[in-house]
């Protein structure tokens, strides 16, 4: 594999981990309404609330992991290889261990799953059944997460991003032949989850032999020091994700207990396309932040201010175009995607739900900065902070009003969207030695973007109304381009319109694997 230039990694990082989201986009706008219409809105739900126990778990091992990158990164582009070791050693032994100690609180809490939520009795095995395949699933991405940080450390994620492509077909495949030729049941969607890590895990492997050969586990150089380091740095992302649970992760939880599993299951399906949303935005944060990380260690200030902007405008015009759609033709395209359901709920809900995005669509990648700058604390408190507030006031709106899921829907995207704009924005660029206010032009300008463009898809909208797929799928294609075009002539300059055309030229992906 022949070296490529940082520009041209980041290029090929970039599209590829636009195509991997692409995929999963499609997968799952085949794969929710198969299982709703399979096995019922309720089994959607406790699917959703499968994976949010896997985040509630993932507090344990948070600490170590999140800044595994950061520091073997540092180490190794400093030329220190032998501390590079040292810590992925480190990192490699504590997951280990983590795993172990995980399984068995795990497998009785999966035993006595119904005195903790409820289940209905005709799904109880099936969601019990779901549980465990699921957390062997975590169990296994925990033990041999390390291995991930070798496509990091040497900036080729475009290789993690296609071997995820691979993964979400295959996880599609397993569970179309598992519903084919056996009785359906929730469960097969943990089987295939557990299958696709398996085959993620065993290409983690290749590729840090391949790319990062001079980095080896080696037991006698561990060193209890560096564990306590990491989990000193990290144990305010381990704080931070419980402020992210208590804003996100505990509405379908809420919702099943307060409510009923009917409403957690309408809940998750309202869900589906906002976590697809904030996963692009992820996604595109997670492409720019080996540059970030590396123009840190060379202490390029210059290079890493450039490099945030246009990390903020190429994420902000990307992430546009699916909030914009949403926000026009969201409940014609309910309508048709889950024609048993309330479309116009379901629009309203997922509205709620992403709500923070219309203004601040583009900003993710601002949280790389605490990151790289070692500055975890104060985001993590606040973020707790905002968590706590944000459940206790939607608990008592479940109490005292009839607001039931939106309310569940919409308080946690008020206390992002205000905890972003009054700390993550300003403070990323003061942690960088920049004037508080370096962001906010190109925030400003994000949203009016934003504006135009929804504006304009409401008048495709009432003009040429929705009447199938065909219509709905090319309103949705002219009003993007017509985003992509906006966005590329005004929110870039001309330095990063060059940059991007260039990207659009190349055929980046020919030399990968």
């Amino acid at each position: 594999m022949k070296e490529m230039s940082q520009k041209k990694q980041l290029t090929v990082n970039l599209i590829s981990g636009i195509i991997a989201f692409g995929f999963n986009l499609i997968i799952n706008f085949f794969l929710s309404p198969f299982i709703v219409k399979k096995l019922g809105v309720e089994a959607n739900g406790f699917i959703s609330l499968a994976n949010n126990f896997i985040t509630y778990a993932s507090l344990i091992t948070i600490a170590l992991n999140s800044m595994a990158s950061r520091f073997i990164t540092i180490q190794y582009h400093q030329g220190d290889r032998n501390g590079a070791e040292k810590y992925y050693t480190a990192v490699f032994t504590g997951n280990i261990a983590a795993a172990i100690l995980i399984f068995v609180p795990a497998a009785i809490c999966i035993w006595k799953l119904e005195y903790l939520i409820q289940i209905p009795k005709n799904l109880m095995m099936d969601v019990k059944f779901l549980f465990l395949f699921i957390f062997l699933n975590f169990l296994v991405n925990t033990a041999f997460n390390v291995w991930n940080v070798a496509t990091f450390v040497t900036n080729k994620l475009y290789l993690t991003s296609l071997r995820t492509m691979e993964s979400y077909i295959l996880r599609m495949g397993i569970i179309v032949l598992l519903f084919y030729f056996f009785v359906p049941t929730v469960s097969y969607i943990g089987i295939a989850a557990l299958a696709a890590t398996l085959f993620l895990t065993a290409f983690a492997y290749h590729y840090k032999k391949m790319l990062l050969p001079d980095i080896k586990y080696q037991y006698k150089i561990f060193d209890i020091k560096v564990v306590i380091e990491l989990l000193c740095a990290g144990i305010w992302n381990s704080i931070n994700q419980a402020g992210v649970i208590l804003l996100n992760g505990l509405d379908l939880l809420i919702t099943n207990i307060m409510i009923n599993p009917v409403e957690m299951g309408i809940l998750a399906v309202s869900k589906t396309i906002p976590t697809v949303i904030v996963s692009l935005s992820g996604t595109l944060a997670n492409v720019f932040a080996p540059n970030l990380t590396i123009s840190y260690a060379r202490q390029d200030a210059g290079e890493l201010k450039r490099e945030l902007k246009q990390a903020i405008k190429i994420s902000s015009i990307i992430v546009t175009i699916p909030i914009v759609i949403l926000i026009a033709f969201g409940k014609p395209f309910y309508a048709l995607w889950m024609p048993s359901l309330d479309a116009n709920k379901l629009q309203i809900l997922s509205i709620l739900a992403c709500f923070q995005l219309i203004i601040t669509g583009g900003t993710q990648c601002l949280y790389n900065v605490f990151t790289v700058v070692n500055r975890l604390k104060p985001n993590a408190i606040l973020v707790l902070l905002t968590g706590i507030f944000n459940t206790g006031i939607v608990i008592a709106l479940l109490h005292f009003t009839d607001w039931g899921i939106y309310a569940v829907a919409g308080v946690s995207s008020v206390f992002s969207l205000i905890r972003q704009l009054f700390y993550t924005i300003p403070y990323s660029a003061k942690y960088l030695n920049m004037k508080w206010h370096t962001f906010f032009p190109d925030i400003g300008i994000m949203f009016c973007n934003v504006a135009v463009v929804s504006f304009i898809g409401l008048v495709i909208q009432n003009y040429f109304p929705v009447a199938g797929w065909i219509t709905l799928l090319v309103n949705s294609v002219v009003t993007a381009a017509i985003g992509f075009i906006i966005g590329y002539f005004i929110i870039l300059n001309k330095s990063e319109r060059k940059a991007v055309a260039g990207m659009v030229r190349r055929k980046m992906l020919k030399k990968s694997v």
